[in-house]
């Protein structure tokens, strides 16, 4: 299984969420390594790519990203960021796309919790984090539990939000994307999801080396690009 996770890094995680490229392999010690070696917990199982990723017996009804491995949280306990000052409307309930985050980062489910737990051969419904003990069993909290308790998105940058060229001060679809650490990505439109600002169109879950920066620093919070000086920001709001 360890040699299938390079595999699945380079042919199938790279698709999650907006189709990530080369940084597939920067998880490997990122806060996103949740293997007994990695950063992001000291779960027992030797694994990295099962906390998110399964080869076989996969949640069918995840739509927003490949061989999902987790429950998907309940949409509607998701408070939204409702209408901008600009007047634009978020979506009733998060996208797909977004949920997959959400299944760990909504406050509630454990970052252990699987569908398909590794060498069971077996599938089980809901949250089965007792079958990968050790280690973060549990919830997370503080600045990565982005739902908070009571499954609010209020105080975060909207999500599953068209994308409108014009109000907020946000540039043209077709504006190249400045800098280097983009990967194949080339303008902002293509950093969206079906014409929406997801979870996805700032944050690579793959990515942890600033490349902008290229000095090989850790990017903690996995954001696309630096945000010195607001640059991530700036990249889509002309301020």
């Amino acid at each position: 299984m360890r040699n299938f996770k390079s595999v699945l890094g380079a042919a199938t995680v790279a698709a999650l969420l907006l189709g990530t490229t080369s940084a597939s392999a920067g998880i490997v010690g990122s806060k996103h390594d949740l293997s007994g070696g990695g950063a992001g917990g000291g779960n027992n199982d030797a694994r990295i790519c099962v906390y998110c990723h399964t080869p076989h017996a996969a949640n069918t009804d995840m739509i927003g990203a490949p061989l999902w491995n987790k429950p998907i949280p309940d949409a509607g306990a998701f408070t939204m960021y409702g209408k901008t000052l600009a007047g634009t409307e978020t979506a009733d309930t998060p996208s797909m796309v977004s949920l997959a985050c959400l299944s760990c980062h909504d406050g509630v489910s454990a970052v252990n919790s699987v569908v398909n737990a590794p060498g069971t051969g077996g599938v089980l419904g809901g949250n089965v984090g007792t079958l990968i003990t050790g280690g973060r069993t549990g919830s997370l909290s503080g600045l990565y539990n982005i739902a908070n308790d009571a499954g609010k998105l209020q105080n975060d940058h909207p999500i599953s939000i068209d994308y409108i060229p014009g109000r907020a001060s946000l540039v043209p679809l077709d504006t190249p994307l400045p800098g280097v650490g983009w990967g194949s990505y080339t303008t902002v439109g293509s950093l969206l999801r079906d014409g929406k600002v997801e979870c996805g169109t700032c944050h690579d879950p793959h990515s942890t080396e600033n490349v902008a920066a290229g000095d090989g620093t850790r990017n903690p919070t996995f954001l696309r690009n630096t945000n010195t000086g607001s640059a991530l920001c700036l990249t889509c709001h002309a301020k």
